[in-house]
């Protein structure tokens, strides 16, 4: 018997920034109060994330230079940003910008590991879908955050949620 016969190659393969589970908690408290979430949404089950690598049909034999970069990036963790300003995402989702400087360190360090798939990004998705009467209401409370901590970075094949999480920095010591 044969786990499968036609490809050796995984959709899609990331590592990212996972913010602590306090943070997580306040945003998940704020969707509560000003999201209209679908219920059935692509985006539905995903963790807010800072976005460090991002390939597609990845090799099987590639998923250890991924968990590599795990390694070396657990001294780095936790990760803290400054946050610079409250944006709206493809007009519901709201994200917490920052200067992208805060994150050439580890940009650097992944592109040591790979040639292609380290993003550059400048801010993190934190309550999404909150239509647009919410949105002064929400943008306001998220201005109270000044910092995005990153408790953990995760690599995750295909989806940013916990079930396609693989592995994670926090299991090195």
């Amino acid at each position: 018997m044969s786990l499968s016969s036609v490809s050796n190659t995984i959709n899609a393969l990331g590592i990212f920034g996972r913010l602590t589970p306090e943070l997580e908690k306040r945003f998940a408290e704020l969707e509560a109060k000003y999201s209209k979430r679908p219920k059935h949404d692509d985006a539905n089950g995903i963790f807010s994330h800072l976005s460090l690598v991002i390939n597609h049909d990845v090799s099987v034999g590639m998923v250890p230079v991924y968990i590599d970069l795990l390694r070396d990036l657990k001294p780095h963790l936790p990760f803290s940003i400054t946050t610079s300003d409250v944006i709206v995402k493809d007009g519901k989702h709201l994200a917490l910008s920052f200067d992208t400087a805060q994150t050439q360190q580890i940009r650097d360090l992944a592109g040591k590991f790979f040639e292609e798939g380290v993003v550059t990004t400048y801010y993190t998705k934190v309550v999404w879908f909150v239509p647009k009467k919410n949105q002064v209401a929400a943008i306001r409370e998220l201005r109270n955050i000044r910092e995005m901590v990153f408790s953990d970075f995760v690599l995750v094949a295909n989806r940013q949620n916990n079930e396609n999480t693989i592995y994670s920095s926090n299991r090195y010591k």
